[in-house]
């Protein structure tokens, strides 16, 4: 076991000290700080300053502030005492812009969108209940006309139960769980290419003259799964701990613990993916033959993540449910479930259990291909002898 450990730590520190996971990580973590801090930045805690002069202009300015909520603004109002004060306060950057009449802004510069929708929604507002008031409705009248009652939105049938990506709960655990598909990727591809490295090279031959191929498979395994798990782990801190303090995107209960099951799964997926990609990798003797060797494995992962759409057109239905239970694809998929509320604790663990289970027999799988196909170190060896059904030729013999 001892093997194993220096197996695994050489395969930890020769991966982190190279220069493009240093860079590509580098770059990651300037991205994801980027994208949280610049919204925090940009935005501006002080209020929109409106000033006003007369009676019609007040008027139109209490309405500004009732309906400042519906276009996401905040506003106060402040009375100025002449237009000469207003000129000056807007020079001196203490107002934003002042109300002359009902219908009249003076402002040094443009308002914005927002700001101009909302300032000519209140001032119609009151010329219309000016004209209304003229017209002999009284109060309760007018007030009963302006009444807004809530829309109720129906759905086209198959899109009825669309899971919203824009949700701040399911918008950070789809991140999440496209994190958790790269470096499934990532470092699943990694375990197969220095299997075929080390084939090219002739490597193994000198290793396994010291180290048990199981050994072997076992350390790269373990130091590719612990240096994964170390990047989600810094990337899940530096990512939480950037959105609690700066506040940006509001994250309810639900995400945090759909977030959490990310590491686990995280283990349970590259145990499944990393064993694949090591039978893909044993079977090749050359790294240009490699791509091919590992597309089966690749089109899973692919498949695991467009399921994870189908999970968010429709939670509830039967794709959905079946590929969040496969052990393959239930990494990618029962985070999303778990995040939208349509998975409970019973099913994540029948996940779980269902992956492990999976796991204990495919570990045994990768381990006799790669016991079978190690000292292969030229052309590609068939399936039948990587099994060990058939004839093995005389190079692999030595492997013990």
């Amino acid at each position: 076991m001892s093997r194993t450990w220096l197996v695994a730590g050489r395969e930890f520190t020769e991966r982190i000290r190279s220069r493009a996971f240093l860079i590509s990580n580098g770059a990651i973590l300037a991205v994801l700080l980027l994208v949280i801090g610049l919204p925090y930045a940009l935005d501006d805690d002080d209020p929109f300053a409106l000033g006003y002069l007369d009676e019609q202009a007040e008027q139109v300015g209490e309405l500004v502030l009732a309906q400042q909520g519906a276009f996401d603004l905040e506003v106060e109002l402040i009375d100025v005492e002449d237009r000469a004060a207003a000129e000056a306060s807007l020079l001196d950057g203490e107002l934003d812009a002042v109300l002359l009449d009902a219908t009249t802004v003076l402002a040094d510069g443009g308002l914005g969108r927002a700001v101009e929708a909302l300032l000519a929604n209140a001032a119609n507002t009151v010329k219309v209940e000016a004209a209304l008031a003229e017209a002999g409705l009284d109060p309760e009248e007018r007030a009963t006309l302006f009444a807004v009652e809530p829309l109720e939105v129906e759905q086209v049938a198959d899109r009825a139960d669309a899971v919203d990506v824009f949700d701040p709960s399911v918008a950070v655990v789809y991140g999440a769980v496209f994190l958790l598909y790269g470096l499934l990727a990532v470092y699943g591809q990694w375990v197969a290419q220095g299997i075929v490295e080390e084939k090219q090279s002739r490597v193994v031959e000198v290793l396994l003259a010291s180290v048990r191929p199981t050994e072997l498979l076992a350390g790269k395994v373990l130091g590719l799964g612990a240096l994964g798990l170390l990047q989600i782990l810094v990337l899940a801190t530096v990512a939480s701990t950037g959105l609690l303090l700066t506040e940006v995107v509001e994250i309810p209960r639900a995400a945090w613990g759909a977030l959490a099951l990310v590491v686990p799964w995280y283990v349970l997926g590259f145990l499944l993916y990393a064993s694949l990609f090591a039978m893909a990798g044993s079977l090749v003797a050359r790294v240009e033959d490699l791509q091919s060797a590992v597309l089966p494995v690749i089109l899973l992962l692919v498949g695991a993540i467009l399921a994870v759409q189908f999970a968010l057109l429709e939670p509830a239905g039967t794709v959905a449910t079946v590929t969040g239970l496969v052990p393959l694809t239930a990494p990618i998929v029962q985070p999303i479930l778990f995040a939208v509320g349509q998975a409970a604790w019973p099913q994540v663990l029948t996940a779980i259990l269902l992956a492990m289970a999976f796991i204990v027999l495919l570990l045994p799988l990768a381990a006799r291909f790669y016991r079978n196909s190690v000292l292969r170190t030229s052309g590609r060896v068939p399936l039948r002898e990587a099994w060990g059904a058939g004839t093995v030729r005389r190079d692999a013999t030595t492997a013990r």
